[in-house]
């Protein structure tokens, strides 16, 4: 019997879904191994990843536990978000977020780091759990939360 071409597409497409990653509590995106799919993006400054960066993490004039609690903040503040893992002595959080229309996961993981000068930046890895592709939604919501952070650290303005 030759199977069907139906049931080879179910099994790909199945294949694709699986999770990448059972325990995302562990994800480090300093320590990360990129996906080789188009579904993640890594920001990070020069030097402190193992895996290539997308692009670099800006550096922020500001202490690294505001910078955590800064992160922290904006992804509560996100839709259909929950922190799954947070350590303040580490300086690094894990959260999840679902897709909206189908419940897909996807995991976010955020590293500080504090730099030799004083200053400080971040690490933070955004990646699709199920399926190859993710029309580039990691990286805008990288993008919009570095964004986000920035505004949030940048000092009042001046009256």
């Amino acid at each position: 019997m030759t199977p069907r071409p139906t049931a080879l597409l179910w099994l790909v497409l199945l294949t694709l879904s699986m999770p990448l990653r059972a325990q995302p509590g562990g994800l480090d995106p300093t320590l990360v191994a990129r996906t080789g799919r188009p579904n993640d993006r890594l920001l990070c400054p020069e030097g402190f990843c193992r895996a290539p960066a997308d692009a670099p993490a800006p550096i922020l004039e500001a202490a690294p536990e505001r910078v955590l609690e800064a992160w922290k903040a904006v992804i509560e503040a996100a839709p259909r978000t929950v922190i799954v893992h947070f350590d303040a002595r580490e300086l690094r959080l894990v959260a999840e977020q679902r897709s909206r229309l189908f419940g897909f996961v996807d995991t976010i993981a955020v590293k500080v780091l504090p730099l030799p000068d004083g200053r400080t930046s971040f690490a933070a890895y955004s990646r699709s759990e199920t399926g190859y592709w993710d029309l580039g939604v990691n990286a805008a919501r990288l993008d919009e939360w570095t964004r986000a952070v920035v505004e949030r650290l940048a000092p009042p303005p001046r009256s």
